[in-house]
């Protein structure tokens, strides 16, 4: 033990020693690589791209002359809802070649004019499925040489009253550049928006092997499908998947469907997790939410209201839902403090927790100070830190859950099976018994069969107690096979006894060719030359008879114990005792 204990100690001081050599080398590594970034720092080729791009967004103006607030239309007193108007514009008179009018809509339908002539007009699916508005598009209008200081007229009409419209972020130049230059700005929210995809895909992979060995506590899955919604809701608000498909409008629908989606999967995570002292709450808002779901859908196909204009009813149910998030988890962390056991669930939710937190504040103060570029650019990373956290949490716990119930499971098997064979144990047998006893009316047939091993005494005696042991170990296998081909259950109920019980129709029959199948696999076992045991069983078997009214199944076990005994005598009887077998 000290030679191990020193050996030990050695491999963990050199593998101390390989892990300062490993830091050293990527910390020369990264400070290169700083250093390198520094020295060469030149401009991007998004840069490049959009070198001699000019904003557009300013000058546009109604039919009327008045001035064009091109970011809020809506708000505008002179436009009015479902009705078409035109926008102007003049392009500049040195417009160059390769030029591109580069713009995002949200929730109009509109097509573009170049000098009186038809020159862009999106294509708009129609279906049922969609919300009537287009969504958001992101459009890129290609111009030429000859398009200098002509007319830009873009005719829209809003979809909805009161719902933003906007034509923004205008530019005159390279499409190429625009389309880099945005997948670059919305490069962190994309990026959180794919660690949360994949977090909670992760998170539901886990409860699958966390729950195998427990009573099901989905805690994983919930969380992860979570994740999931939320996950989804973020990468169609990117207004980054434009750009993979040309159908804007079923974004629209992927995003309000996805926020209702949020609320039944987080009340069942807190309930997993921290529980509710009231019962009702989970069923309450589970229901309030699929009821919600199931008016939107009806307003929405019966051409009422669609999924855009029912948002206030989601956010209702989100407002109900984080508070109740907020307070499981302020409950709960109180709980732990006033606890005097140490745990680790509340250092990792706490850091989550805390991440949600600042994150919000953060973008609070990013919204007043005008950073309105991308407005829950720290909420989602917080976001993505906090269910990392609980999922951590979560996982480990229910790892321990898992480990606590093989310990169970390991236990019951230790007071039910036989630690030689892993057959049943007399236990397992008598409970067996007490079970069909109160079942014996209605069922169709019942046997049992009882088996002796031959030569044990002797062969522990005279060979030791490990080919005893061997001994046993076959005969078990035999039994337990022939058994469970005929759907029995094996029983070791002594030093060299085994037991078997059948139970449906034909037990008579199936007990025949249980000792038929066990026969003829001794046979074959002591067929083979220079077995260094033979293997010898007796068997018998018993079956329950229903027209007796007072015999009991301990009576059939005392019957067949008689049977065993007598095929014992005959066996011994014609076989080479154990003394002149063991001799040759």
């Amino acid at each position: 033990m000290n030679g191990a204990g020193t050996e030990t100690t050695k491999k963990r001081k050199r593998n101390r020693i390989y892990h300062v050599f490993y830091a050293v080398m990527a910390t020369a590594f990264l400070a290169m690589l700083i250093w390198a970034a520094a020295a060469n720092r030149g401009e991007s080729p998004t840069g490049l791209l959009s070198e001699g791009n000019i904003p557009f967004g300013e000058g546009w103006y109604l039919e009327d002359g008045s001035a064009a607030d091109m970011e809020h239309l809506h708000k505008m007193s002179s436009v009015r809802p479902y009705r078409e108007q035109s926008v102007y514009h003049s392009l500049p008179s040195d417009l160059g070649e390769g030029k591109s009018l580069c713009f995002r809509t949200k929730n109009i339908s509109y097509q573009v004019y170049v000098g009186g002539e038809l020159r862009y007009e999106p294509k708009i699916r129609e279906s049922r499925v969609y919300n009537r508005s287009p969504g958001t598009r992101w459009s890129y209008v290609p111009l030429g040489r000859d398009d200098a200081g002509a007319s830009v007229e873009i005719r829209f009409q809003t979809v909805y009253e009161d719902a933003r419209a906007c034509i923004d972020h205008l530019i005159l130049g390279s499409a190429a550049g625009e389309i880099t230059g945005t997948f670059t700005g919305k490069t962190v929210a994309f990026s959180t928006c794919l660690l949360l995809l994949f977090a909670g895909l992760l998170l539901i992979i886990a409860d699958i092997p966390a729950n195998l060995q427990m009573d099901k506590n989905h805690e994983l899955l919930y969380l992860g499908l979570f994740a999931i919604s939320i996950a989804v809701w973020c990468l169609a608000e990117t207004n980054l998947l434009q750009f993979y498909t040309d159908d804007s409008r079923i974004l629209q629908s992927l995003s309000c469907c996805s926020l209702m989606m949020i609320p039944i999967p987080l009340v069942l995570y807190l309930d997993a997790a921290f529980g509710f002292q009231r019962k009702w709450v989970v069923p309450v808002i589970s229901g309030m939410s699929a009821a919600e779901f199931g008016l939107c859908t009806i307003l929405h196909f019966s051409g009422f209201m669609d999924y855009h204009e029912t948002l206030t009813f989601t956010h209702v149910m989100l407002a109900v839902s984080a508070v109740l998030l907020l307070y499981s988890i302020v409950k709960n962390a109180f709980a732990l403090r006033e606890s005097n056991v140490r745990n680790v669930y509340k250092a990792i939710r706490t850091v989550g927790l805390m991440s949600i937190c600042f994150a919000t504040g953060i973008d609070i103060a990013r919204y007043y100070y005008g950073h309105n570029s991308d407005s829950a650019m720290f909420v989602r990373i917080g976001l993505l830190i906090f269910i990392l956290c609980y999922g951590s949490a979560s996982l480990e716990k229910m790892v321990n859950a898992v480990k606590l119930g093989m310990q169970a499971e390991f236990v019951s098997q230790l007071a039910y099976r036989d630690g030689l064979t892993g057959v049943g144990n007399r236990t397992a047998f008598q409970e067996r018994l007490e079970e069909l006893e109160g079942k014996k009316r209605e069922a169709s047939g019942i046997a049992i069969m009882m088996f002796d091993v031959n030569d044990l005494k002797y062969v522990n005696d005279h060979m030791g107690h490990q080919r005893g042991d061997e001994l046993i170990v076959g005969c078990a296998d035999i039994i337990k096979t022939a058994l469970e081909k005929e759907g029995g259950s094996c029983f070791r109920i002594g030093g060299d006894e085994f037991a078997g019980v059948l139970v449906g129709e034909n037990a008579a029959g199936r007990c025949e060719a249980v000792l038929a199948l066990f026969r003829d696999a001794v046979d074959s076992y002591n067929a083979v030359p220079k077995q260094r045991i033979r293997i010898s069983i007796a068997g018998g078997y018993a079956v329950y008879d229903a027209s007796q009214e007072n015999e009991m199944l301990m009576d059939v076990y005392q019957q067949a114990d008689v049977r065993m005994y007598e095929n014992k005598k005959q066996i011994k009887s014609r076989q080479v005792r154990p003394e002149e077998f063991y001799a040759r």
